[in-house]
């Protein structure tokens, strides 16, 4: 399943969802794409690593948006079943309303056959509260009809 989680306006919306999907959902072992420059920093990737695997078992892996070859990684986790998460805005976060990177509209023509559920995040508090967005599902063609199976919680 790929799970896309917006709007991406804080350096917790990664933990957040991390401790959510594993408290919430029972969801365990997913792949998290983070920021090359998180994922591969001395101290903050230990950390992360560490947090993540404590709170669910998940994993991240580094993904920049300028090279494909990320998302082709992405594409062989979902081929072999894993959940993957995604915040599609990638970074800047300083602009929550900032569209999604380029290479999400390839993704999603990519995986057809993958349920895809869109994850809010509230960042009215300090720790940003996450919901599920059931009703608000991609289209890749733009015709409002959803490409992707419905995923019910």
């Amino acid at each position: 399943m790929l799970i896309l989680v917006r709007p991406h306006a804080s350096i917790l919306d990664g933990p957040a969802v991390a401790l959510w999907l594993a408290r919430q959902r029972n969801i365990r072992n997913a792949v998290f794409a983070v920021d090359p420059d998180y994922a591969r920093h001395p101290v903050k990737a230990p950390l992360l690593k560490m947090y993540g695997w404590v709170v669910g078992r998940h994993r991240m892996v580094a993904m920049d948006g300028r090279r494909p070859f990320a998302l082709r990684r992405v594409l062989e986790d979902m081929a072999a079943g894993r959940n993957v998460v995604i915040f599609p805005q990638g970074t800047g976060l300083s602009d929550p309303k900032r569209p999604d990177q380029p290479g999400m509209g390839w993704l999603l023509r990519k995986i057809p056959n993958v349920p895809v559920v869109q994850l809010h995040l509230d960042h009215s508090r300090r720790w940003p509260s996450v919901t599920v967005q059931a009703d608000n599902w991609f289209t890749v063609d733009g015709t409002g009809v959803p490409m992707f199976p419905r995923v019910t919680w």
